[in-house]
């Protein structure tokens, strides 16, 4: 039987832990070859292995999506891999406290242009890369991988996530004017909004929560059910699903949802 991206290459960046690694396993399982983008090559080189052990390839690149030059530099190594490039899954994040009343000029600044760069400018960096590639062969899947912190209801007000949500609240806009500019192409945009997530970076700020929390190849489900809608399945949607505190078999559930129907 054939898998659903059989034939398909997908890049992912933050891939080398977490979120990241889970994603590119999951997509390799469904038959994608992976370019996995992460400035940490030692565990990037492990999510290498954990996808060749599905009987996929991975191509590892050492890359700052902060940084355009390397964006640029990467994807044209995975073009020359591969062929092609399919789906891209904007991943990559940094939650690190950018407050005003903390630290000094110099960590306070650089700590919000991390974020910053990380979500805002990386997924700008990855899709302008990306999507000619995408166009040369009729079509593709952006995922930017958000936060439940965008939904109402679900807002964070507080100075550790400062720099990290004002870079999420960039990529919902990014999801929501690609997908009207990239419609005549046939890329579908949408973004994962979705709460505590066990990772590494949960276990840093909130280790209480990740016991109890998804697990990475939950929002790998997550993204196979969105792309499984096909040509004419929904883009520029930000779907909200395992919201923080949410039991894992509800928010099983929701992913669930997020198939097609029939």
């Amino acid at each position: 039987m054939s898998k659903l991206l059989e034939g398909k290459v997908a890049v992912v960046t933050g891939s080398a832990v977490g979120i990241g690694r889970g994603v590119s396993v999951r997509l390799a399982e469904e038959g994608a070859d992976i370019v996995a983008l992460d400035v940490d090559s030692l565990e990037n080189r492990t999510t290498a292995e954990a996808v060749r052990a599905t009987s996929r390839e991975c191509l590892p690149i050492a890359c700052d999506v902060a940084d355009r030059l390397q964006v640029r530099s990467a994807i044209d190594a995975g073009l020359q891999a591969f062929g092609r490039i399919d789906v891209l899954v904007n991943n990559a994040a940094v939650w690190d406290d950018s407050s005003l009343l903390n630290g000094t000029y110099e960590t306070q600044t650089a700590a919000y242009e991390a974020s910053m760069g990380a979500c805002a400018m990386g997924s700008y960096y990855c899709a302008r890369a990306c999507v000619p590639a995408m166009v040369q062969v009729g079509g593709g899947h952006i995922i930017n991988n958000i936060t439940e912190h965008v939904k109402e209801g679900h807002y964070i007000t507080g100075m550790p996530a400062l720099g990290y949500d004002c870079a999420k609240f960039s990529q919902w806009r990014q999801t929501e004017t690609w997908a009207m500019e990239l419609a005549d192409v046939n890329i579908r945009v949408n973004g994962l909004c979705f709460g505590a997530t066990d990772s590494p970076m949960l276990r840093g700020a909130a280790p209480d929560l990740a016991d109890s929390a998804m697990k990475p190849e939950d929002i790998g489900q997550a993204i196979i059910n969105l792309i499984a809608h096909g040509d004419g399945g929904p883009s520029g949607e930000t779907c909200l699903f395992g919201t923080s505190g949410t039991p894992r078999e509800e928010s099983l559930a929701a992913i669930a949802a997020l198939a097609p129907t029939g």
